[in-house]
């Protein structure tokens, strides 16, 4: 297991553009992938939880410019496989929470 030194060189940088009065910035979320799967802090911080599809749509589709440009896939196939695997994986969420609740 990797010290928290050795994590935080792999952590990204503090974006740019944060122009917003201090009190309005807010990390939403940490995930990191520890090789079978993600691994995450999350704060529930906008008021409503709607914007938080906004920002799942936004994730979406900047993944798959940066799949284009660093990994040389069609940017749209590359959404189009992150759009398919949500699906999936929501369908599969939905069924387990069905059969929980039976």
């Amino acid at each position: 297991m990797m010290d928290a030194a050795a994590l935080e060189q792999r952590s990204l940088p503090i974006p740019e553009g944060l122009t917003a009065p201090d009190d309005q910035i807010i990390e939403l979320a940490r995930v990191w992938w520890n090789g079978t799967g993600p691994i995450m802090n999350i704060r529930p911080a906008l008021a409503e939880p709607a914007n938080i599809g906004v920002v799942l749509a936004e994730l979406a589709w900047h993944y798959s410019h940066a799949y284009a440009e660093h990994h040389g896939f069609d940017q749209a196939v590359a959404f189009k496989a992150i759009c398919d695997s949500w699906d999936a994986a929501h369908a599969k969420a939905q069924a387990a929470n069905t059969e929980s609740a039976q």
